[in-house]
């Protein structure tokens, strides 16, 4: 048997991966507004959300840890998370899941398991070895099955690509740390891949060799890096609101810190100046096209059902840890 299941899910969420057994554990909680599928999905799995043993997030993007809310408030679901990315979020920390920093919207949660390099995560029968994997976040973790030959890689790999990077708030060194966890995945004995977005990898030698080879073009044209990072955040923001009419495009890039931090840092140039080129430069790569007035992105995805936000959007407004329902979480024996 092999023991997981595996809920490909369009953008602006992430995949989400349900590792079975006694104690099962959900990896990745989705987007916030995308809860009523997710339970919708255990369902079908015959896995009631108060049956989860644990949530493990990858990282605390909102796309990756957005359901986090709901399952613990209202399912009392204990949640487990990298270390680092562990005491933003209990501290409340405004740069929480870079929430801020990216204008993306995430409700309060608490971290009741803190993860380092090396852990094991039981679902009962088997375990799963975190493997630390920084790059598109500092505290990115990814999961591996020894027995199964399986790893959970988050956005450390896609079939296709690799999570983009934020030299500004993960480190300059991010692109060197994503290159050496590349390295340090490949010397896993694994056949298959899931990733955080897109397809099961079934050939991850062939997957490993293109992240290689991107992450080798970013070194040589370090300015590709952000034209990325830019377009993916971006097309994520538009997916959010379902596109920006054109004249409100300026007053929403300028707002946003993600923006004027690599219009002025990796483009050298004022965040007025950089707002026509970035729009330009979704329409040519054709991520995003134009609609009825409106700028969209062009990616398959799902608006989010209106009225979805029910809490503060922001880390720095979240309330204060709440008390959970369940005992403290002890590791199994």
């Amino acid at each position: 048997m092999i023991p997981i299941s595996f809920f490909q899910r369009p953008y602006p969420s992430a995949n989400v991966v349900l590792l079975h057994g006694s104690r099962p554990v959900l990896i990745d909680s989705g987007f916030g507004a995308d809860v009523p599928e997710l339970l919708g999905w255990l369902e079908t799995q015959s896995v009631a959300p108060s049956a989860l043993s644990l949530v493990v997030n990858t990282h605390f993007h909102c796309d990756h840890s957005g359901g986090n809310h709901a399952l613990q408030a209202e399912h009392g679901v204990f949640i487990a998370a990298q270390a680092d990315e562990a005491a933003l979020v209990n501290g409340r920390d405004p740069d929480a899941c870079r929430a801020d920093w990216l204008r993306q919207p995430i409700e309060p949660y608490e971290v009741n398991r803190r993860l380092h390099d090396g852990d094991m995560v039981s679902a009962g029968r088997w375990t799963w070895q975190v493997v630390a994997t920084p790059g598109h976040t500092a505290g990115h973790i990814s999961l591996y099955s020894a027995e199964h030959e399986i790893l959970v890689l988050g956005d450390a790999l896609h079939d296709a690509d690799v999570g983009w990077l934020n030299p500004y708030r993960e480190g300059q060194d991010s692109l060197d740390r994503a290159a050496d966890s590349i390295e340090r995945l490949a010397r896993l004995p694994a056949r298959t891949g899931y990733s955080g977005h897109g397809p099961v990898i079934t050939d991850l030698p062939q997957a490993f060799d293109r992240a290689r080879r991107r992450l080798r073009s970013w070194r040589e044209k370090p300015q590709q890096v952000a034209w990325h990072a830019c377009k993916r955040i971006f097309s994520h923001n538009l997916m959010l609101t379902d596109g920006l009419e054109e004249s409100a495009i300026p007053g929403a890039l300028l707002d946003a810190p993600w923006f004027r931090s690599h219009a002025t840092l990796a483009f050298g140039m004022t965040p007025d100046a950089f707002v026509p080129l970035l729009i330009s430069e979704m329409l040519r790569s054709k991520a995003a096209r134009w609609r009825e007035g409106r700028l969209v992105a062009a990616a398959p995805h799902e608006v989010p059902r209106a009225g979805w936000l029910q809490t503060p959007a922001l880390p720095a407004a979240w309330p204060g840890v709440a008390v959970l329902p369940r005992q403290p979480f002890k590791s199994p024996a």
